[in-house]
């Protein structure tokens, strides 16, 4: 009866060996599919965390800068240069380098970011005056896109 109805096929172990082949190889392709798709989640997992890595540096450094603005109000919207130098004003140009050296490290992680450069357009601009006359500003000293921004502003 089995071997009127082709059953007997199933009780050759070389049948069972060209399939266990195939069999085989089917489940390495869908090993490597499966391999691969996970490469790529994890390379966009890995891309998504750098970039919120970079974006909570960025809200850290000008937090930073925010509480620097409080503890300080009268230097937040800039100064004019006295005739006689002042302690104030000494006090002034530092808060001035540090609010540029502040930028210059948001821009290295975000340079590409338009609402960044805008926020750190507008800060710089109540500087003017200040920047104007900085030497650090005058020879280029700051990171490239910072610099950029300068050469905008005092120009």
């Amino acid at each position: 009866m089995c071997f009127k109805t082709g059953w007997a096929v199933l009780l050759d172990a070389q049948y069972w060996m060209k399939w266990s082949g195939i069999y085989s190889n089917v489940a390495t392709v869908l090993a490597v599919i499966v391999a691969a798709i996970a490469a790529v989640i994890a390379f966009y997992q890995l891309h998504s965390s750098r970039i919120e890595s970079r974006r909570s540096t960025a809200n850290q450094i000008y937090q930073q800068y925010l509480a620097m603005c409080i503890e300080y109000p009268n230097f937040s919207l800039g100064m004019n240069k006295p005739m006689r130098k002042s302690k104030e004003y000494t006090k002034y140009c530092w808060f001035v380098s540090s609010m540029l050296f502040s930028f210059e490290q948001i821009l290295e992680v975000n340079s590409f970011d338009k609402q960044w450069i805008s926020t750190i357009d507008s800060q710089l601009r109540r500087h003017e005056k200040h920047l104007k006359s900085s030497s650090s500003v005058r020879n280029g000293q700051w990171e490239e896109n910072l610099d950029l921004i300068l050469k905008r502003i005092i120009t």
